[in-house]
């Protein structure tokens, strides 16, 4: 029986990132559990640590690949928190990942706790904007900074936030998302002359 449950663990292991779908749900479940819901016009946070798992071949810092992947955990959190997973689901829609752009100020060091703080911080009719941060612990520095586009799928804007506190006020357009918006439509323009 247990080399059966040996072999089961296993295989999952092989062909999944069980560890990746675990976070999630214990991201989303502790949320539930513990935090209040959030408004559209707050931050969320989440909390983080870089293990072992987390650096890079040097093995002093976390590894670029590992911040995109805990932007999509206080991504999840943010949506569960605001209401808006429930409205996506409600009218079976998604919100896809269109364009990110990170910068990194300083690395975060390995054993360093950290948080990410999300915010929806702009919309239009099909998108959303929304930035993330992630701050260490220790000493309250942004060491990394996040835009992300995200495209909504069979759902708009106004049945997205719908019902949701803080949604009734559309925030301004911050300047650096017009001219990241620009660079987009530049880099598009470039690819359609190729394609």
């Amino acid at each position: 029986m247990y080399c059966i449950i040996a072999t089961i663990v296993a295989l999952l292991y092989i062909f999944w990132d069980v560890n990746y779908f675990l976070r999630v749900a214990f991201t989303i479940g502790i949320g539930r559990l513990f935090q209040k819901k959030t408004g559209i016009n707050e931050t969320s946070t989440i909390y983080g640590f870089c293990t072992t798992q987390d650096v890079d071949i040097f093995l002093r810092h976390m590894n670029n690949a590992r911040y995109v992947r805990e932007l999509d955990f206080a991504r999840f959190h943010f949506y569960d928190r605001t209401g808006i997973y429930d409205n996506i689901k409600a009218v079976d829609g998604h919100a896809l990942q269109g364009a990110s752009s990170i910068r990194y100020r300083r690395t975060i060091p390995i054993f360093g706790a950290y948080k990410v703080e999300t915010k929806l911080v702009y919309w239009e009719d099909k998108t959303l904007f929304i930035e993330q941060k992630f701050i260490t612990l220790s000493d309250g520095f942004v060491r990394a900074i996040v835009l992300s586009r995200q495209n909504l799928i069979n759902i708009d804007s106004e049945t997205l936030l719908k019902n949701i506190p803080g949604a009734d006020v559309k925030p301004e357009c911050p300047e650096e998302i017009k001219h990241w918006l620009e660079a987009i439509e530049i880099s598009s323009a470039r690819l359609r002359k190729k394609d």
